[in-house]
């Protein structure tokens, strides 16, 4: 039979009635519902932060219908409930998703599990759950996942395996190490959010660690200021100094921006003052003790066997001139890069030269470079071969159109950490490395 014609409010309301039967939301559409939910830390690992996106801007002074985020202990008593604060974004995104807000949930107790629900004027959430990291030695054994490049379109054989990595228990924090979505502006910061509303189903449930990379360049990374929250001074979309640390169990995370060196280099000593003041302060004696290892992290690499012409295949790289010595000079254990599509793990090696060809007691900073992620640069695969290694420095690497993946950190105890990187097409593990280190400090 065939059917009758209806009216445009008559779909409309179809469509609500569709959209409540298959959605994990409750509410009809009216631009209130909180989308591209995430996770971050705050200044410690006992404060998380849930940032999230409405179409419609839902006013934070009314008491009723303001938005918070409601969390507890049990999933059916969310009985503690923090209030947020809003802004507009509008820089660089005239068509996408203008309305954020940023909640805080403090004095979390290590190693529990929490339950949380965003409610935003008329609309609610689902119901998320995430776990909070045990402190210190109590943490052992613990992991994190790290990779770079990870667009909407190219991620997507990435994408599945993250969200079941967010859900496992296994992992304290998924860190993401530049160019996000490629890009987060394209199509009027469509593309932003529609990667985001992707990666919810694995940023909701853990904290979702960032540092910019050049896809976040454009419109003064507007898009990277907005959009992430992550533990600086100064948390406000204004922030222009877009470097971090943190305490993660037995582990201090450092985010750097390579990108002062191309992109902002009226920064560049600002990273400098502040990467020396908190390296000195986690490579003390009396630090290293309680926190003995120190992982950084930034986009660009400082070696690569990549024949790309980037910063990295070059004897005058920017970003190994501007940092190698201060990583160095601290007892860095670990240089986490991304940037070339491809994945490589190096000797320890300082100043170009390798300082042992293996893994027990290291004199230098271990650099792996796992870029492998997804990218897709004008919507297509991204090509950034390798056809042998460049140094004595590169102990493995691997360039396969097409073949992405992830890395896992995982630390078992003071001594010993091992590396691993994933194919996304198997699961199965691509390389691993154990890293012993029974001396940690200036190298």
């Amino acid at each position: 039979m065939a059917m009758l014609p209806y009216s445009a409010a008559g779909k409309a309301l179809l469509s609500c009635l569709l959209l409540m039967l298959v959605s994990s939301m409750v509410y009809c559409m009216d631009g209130s519902e909180p989308e591209q939910i995430h996770l971050s830390f705050g200044n410690t690992t006992t404060e998380v932060v849930v940032v999230w996106s409405t179409v419609a801007e839902v006013r934070t002074a009314n008491s009723v219908t303001s938005p918070t985020v409601r969390y507890g202990s049990d999933a059916d008593h969310l009985a503690k409930i923090v209030p947020c604060e809003s802004w507009q974004f509008t820089e660089g995104n005239p068509d996408g998703v203008k309305w954020l807000y940023r909640a805080r949930m403090k004095d979390l107790t290590p190693g529990s599990s929490y339950f949380y629900q965003v409610v935003s004027g008329t609309a609610s959430s689902k119901v998320f759950a995430f776990s909070v990291p045990k402190l210190l030695e109590e943490a052992y054994p613990f992991q994190v996942v790290m990779f770079g490049d990870m667009g909407k379109v190219g991620g997507s054989p990435t994408m599945p395996h993250l969200y079941g990595e967010a859900r496992s228990g296994d992992n304290a924090a998924m860190i993401h190490v530049g160019d996000m979505a490629y890009d987060l502006q394209t199509n009027g910061g469509t593309r932003g959010d529609d990667f985001m509303r992707l990666l919810e189903n694995a940023s909701a449930y853990i904290p979702y660690m960032t540092c910019p990379g050049n896809h976040e360049i454009q419109f003064n990374f507007s898009h990277y200021r907005n959009r992430f929250s992550m533990p600086t001074a100064d948390g406000s979309p204004s922030n222009d100094k877009l470097w971090w640390s943190l305490d993660i169990g037995s582990a201090h995370f450092v985010s750097y921006d390579t990108e002062v060196y191309f992109a902002r280099p009226d920064l560049i000593e600002a990273q400098l003052e502040f990467l020396h003041t908190d390296l000195a302060k986690a490579s003390s004696p009396e630090q290293r003790k309680k926190v003995p290892w120190i992982v950084v992290f930034g986009h660009r690499p400082m070696y690569c066997s990549n024949i790309d012409g980037d910063d990295c295949t070059t004897p005058e790289s920017k970003v190994r001139a501007g940092l190698e010595s201060v990583f160095n000079k601290y007892g860095v254990d670990f240089i986490i890069e991304g940037h070339e599509h491809s994945y490589e793990r190096l000797w320890p090696v300082y100043n170009e030269t390798v300082t042992q060809y293996n893994y027990i007691n290291p004199k230098a900073p271990v650099h792996v470079i796992s870029g492998q992620a997804g990218c897709n640069e004008h919507e297509g695969v991204c090509v950034n071969p390798i056809k042998s290694a460049k140094g004595k420095w590169s102990a493995f690497s691997s360039w396969k159109p097409g073949m992405y993946g992830y890395g896992k950190l995982k630390f078992f105890n003071a001594t010993h950490a091992q590396w691993s990187q994933i194919f996304d097409i198997n699961s199965m593990t691509e390389d691993s490395s154990m890293i012993v280190q029974h001396n940690h400090g200036p190298f």
